[in-house]
C-alpha cells in the first residue's frame, strides 16, 4: 500500500463523515473532495437509486482521473455518503485506497436522517445550488476542499440522462413527496410507502451494515472502523485514525483541531428523543424490504 494512496471516508449519511472530512482536511498536504455525487454517478444516471450501477473501464477511469488529476502532490481525501451502498464501485475506482469507515450509534444516526427527510432536505434547491454552483464555504468543511462544480463532474454524454434523473427526482420530491434524505436504496419509493419514512431509514441502516461487511472483505487491513462519538470526545481515537492513514501531524495538532469542534453540536449529537423506543423496535424487526 502506497503511503500516498487515496483516503476514502465511507459511512451512512449523518454518521460523522463531514466531521472527519473537517479533521483530515486540517492536516498538511491534503486535498479534500466533499460529496462529488454527480461524478460518482457517471454513466449511471439511468438508476435513481444508489445500489444499482454499472462498472465499466470508462466509468472507473473517468471517476479516478477526475478525482486524482491536479492534486499537485497533495493526498486525496474523498467523502460521499452514497458510497456506503457502493463498495464494488469504490473498490474498482480506488483498489489502493485506505477506507476510513464511520459509524454512529444506530438510533441517533437513524433519527438524524429521519429529521432531514421530514425537512425535505433531499434535492433541496438551495442545497443543490450551494453544492454545485455557488459554493459559499462552511465552517464544517476544510479549507482544502475541492470546489468541483457540476460541469466539472459530469460529461456531455451524461447530460441527457442527468436531466431526466434530475426531473424525476424533483417530481418525487415536489409532487409525490416520496424522496427520503440520504443514499437511496433500490425500490426506495416502494419502501417508503410500505415502511414509512422512519422505517425506510432503519432499512438503510441495515443495508449499510450489509455493505460494510463487503467493504471489509474487499479492503481487508486497509479499512478501519471509527465511531463518531469517540472521534468527538477522544484524542486517542483521533490519533488512531491519523496513524492509520499515515499522515504526519504535529504534537499540538490534536488539541488544536478539537478546539474547532462545536460543543453545542457535540452535545446535541448525544441527546435522546421520545421516538427512540420506536426506532429500537424497528431495528429489532428485519424489514421485508431488505430481507
Amino acid at each position: 500500500m502506497l503511503k500516498d494512496s487515496p483516503i476514502v471516508i465511507v459511512g451512512m449519511a449523518r454518521s460523522g463523515t463531514a466531521l472527519v472530512s473537517h479533521v483530515l482536511g486540517s492536516l498538511p498536504n491534503v486535498h479534500t473532495e466533499i460529496e462529488p455525487h454527480a461524478l460518482w454517478k457517471s454513466n449511471n444516471f439511468k438508476y435513481l437509486n444508489d445500489e444499482e450501477y454499472d462498472i465499466t473501464e470508462k466509468i472507473v477511469k473517468n471517476i479516478r482521473e477526475k478525482l486524482t488529476n491536479n492534486l499537485n502532490g497533495q493526498r486525496l481525501v474523498e467523502k460521499s455518503p452514497i458510497n456506503s451502498l457502493r463498495p464494488y464501485l469504490v473498490h474498482a475506482v480506488f483498489p489502493d485506497a485506505k477506507i476510513v469507515y464511520l459509524e454512529r450509534e444506530p438510533v441517533r444516526c437513524i433519527y438524524s436522517n429521519y429529521i432531514r427527510s421530514l425537512k425535505k432536505d433531499s434535492f433541496k434547491l438551495s442545497i443543490i445550488l450551494k453544492k454545485y454552483f455557488v459554493y459559499t464555504g462552511s465552517k464544517d468543511l476544510p479549507s482544502s476542499r475541492g470546489e468541483r462544480k457540476l460541469f466539472q463532474q459530469i460529461s456531455l454524454s451524461d447530460l441527457p440522462q442527468f436531466m431526466k434523473y434530475t426531473a424525476r427526482m424533483f417530481y418525487l420530491r415536489q409532487v409525490q413527496g416520496m424522496l427520503p434524505f440520504g443514499p437511496k436504496l433500490k425500490n426506495f419509493v416502494e419502501i417508503v410507502k410500505e415502511e414509512g419514512v422512519l422505517g425506510y431509514h432503519v432499512s438503510v441502516y441495515k443495508k449499510a451494515q450489509y455493505y460494510k461487511n463487503i467493504y471489509e472483505l474487499l479492503f481487508g487491513e486497509n479499512m478501519q472502523v471509527f465511531k463518531m462519538e469517540e472521534i468527538m470526545t477522544s484524542v486517542t481515537e483521533l490519533k488512531r485514525m491519523v496513524d492509520f492513514i499515515n499522515i504526519p501531524y504535529s504534537k499540538e495538532w490534536s488539541d488544536e483541531i478539537r478546539q474547532t469542534f462545536d460543543n453545542e453540536r457535540v452535545n446535541e449529537a448525544f441527546k435522546t428523543r421520545d421516538i427512540d423506543k420506536q426506532i429500537e423496535k424497528l431495528l429489532a424487526i428485519k424489514p421485508s424490504a431488505v430481507a
